[in-house]
């Protein structure tokens, strides 16, 4: 979970310090800090916290990237218009990208379920249980949203920002690409270059 962070940090730190759209860097900001509190959660046994930041860095990021091409995103109220608009963005549209963006979708969908205390979601408590516990299968489905989740990022930002990605520093860049899949790269070179 960390490597994945780590490589989201590296580029958020890049894409601020290179100066691009500046308005975007908050929400990308908090797009990490959500998914580094998510990381806490989890090593704590809280995993319905978990499940609503994973739910928030969601909703940051495509805000992040919308408010580019689109400044008034960040007054709509309605998040689904939001990902409405966000089908529509430059940034979510191309084939790859809107894929990535229908599996965050669908596990913003799964989030909801923990937020809007849907029964299937929720876990019987006593006394004892009311202080988090560690639970292999609730960690595990947690640990597989954020590793999909934050790879999913990780493509759309370097599909998008490849001008991003090629003036970090060797470090940075490497970092970056350590990050990755080796299918999101391939997945990217073909897209970007037809390698």
């Amino acid at each position: 979970m960390h490597k994945k962070l780590y490589g989201l940090l590296v580029f958020i730190g890049e894409f601020n310090s290179q100066g691009k759209y500046a308005d975007s860097v908050p929400f990308l900001t908090e797009t990490s800090s959500d998914l580094t509190l998510t990381l806490f959660c989890v090593v704590q046994g809280m995993y319905k916290p978990a499940k609503l930041l994973l739910r928030c860095s969601i909703e940051n990021f495509s805000k992040a990237l919308c408010l580019i091409e689109n400044p008034d995103i960040i007054l709509e109220t309605s998040l689904y218009r939001v990902f409405d608009l966000a089908k529509e963005d430059k940034h979510f549209a191309p084939q790859y990208c809107a894929k990535q963006f229908e599996i965050i979708l669908s596990h913003y969908t799964l989030l909801c379920g923990t937020v809007h205390s849907d029964p299937a979601s929720m876990y019987p408590t006593s006394a004892l249980s009311l202080l988090p516990q560690m639970n292999d299968t609730i960690n595990q489905e947690v640990y597989d949203m954020f590793m999909r989740i934050t790879e999913s990022y990780l493509g759309i930002l370097y599909y998008n920002y490849p001008d991003v990605i090629d003036v970090m520093h060797p470090e940075n860049k490497k970092d970056f690409l350590d990050s990755l899949s080796k299918s999101t790269k391939k997945d990217i070179n073909e897209a970007l270059y037809g390698e």
